[in-house]
């Protein structure tokens, strides 16, 4: 089965054009947390709507347990888009039932400036993966599970991530494979 077309990103087309300036004039980014696999159809939503949003999209492939290839495109921050808009459209983006909350952005520039930079990665052809949210070295505790309340350490990232519970005194340790969605970062 033959891959969809590629949904746009962002709207309106001048979003990251340096002359559009003019357009975020009363205007600031909200960061949209949506119910699950919620991303595409929120954003399909405001571009009927004439509502500026910006969802950074990469290509994900896999293989199906026959071994076929699949290929699909999927958003690069899972749960999330972003809206540029005054109140009124922030309000009108929660009318539908696609959205788990909408978090306030208290540092614009900096969103802005992030976000344009995601904007000329992904732009640039180059493959861009996704980056996990508990990095290499992280200490997490396991939150489900059998192994529930462990504390120890991300030690490697691959398909799977390894976590390794060490025993300081032996300076030795016991690993397990885990998915970012079992742990809980710790802070130092």
């Amino acid at each position: 089965m033959p891959i969809l077309p590629a949904e746009p990103d962002h709207f309106p087309a001048n979003l990251w054009q340096d002359d559009s300036t003019s357009f975020w004039q009363g205007r600031h980014w909200w960061c949209l947390h949506t119910k699950p696999r919620q991303e595409k159809a929120t954003a399909r939503d405001l571009r009927s709507k004439q509502i500026a949003y910006y969802l950074p999209q990469v290509v994900h492939e896999d293989r199906t347990p026959q071994g076929r290839k699949t290929r699909s495109i999927v958003p690069l921050f899972t749960s999330y888009l972003f809206l540029l808009g005054d109140e009124n459209e922030r309000i009108e983006a929660l009318r539908g039932n696609r959205l788990a909350n909408v978090l306030d952005v208290s540092d614009q520039e900096n969103l802005a400036h992030d976000l344009r930079q995601i904007h000329q990665m992904l732009s640039s052809g180059l493959t861009v993966v996704p980056e996990p949210v508990m990095p290499v070295g992280a200490q997490v505790r396991i939150k489900t599970g059998p192994l529930a309340g462990i504390e120890g350490k991300v030690i490697k990232r691959g398909k799977r991530d390894q976590f390794i519970a060490i025993v300081q005194f032996l300076g030795r340790g016991a690993a397990v494979d885990l998915e970012d969605w079992q742990v809980d970062q710790i802070e130092n």
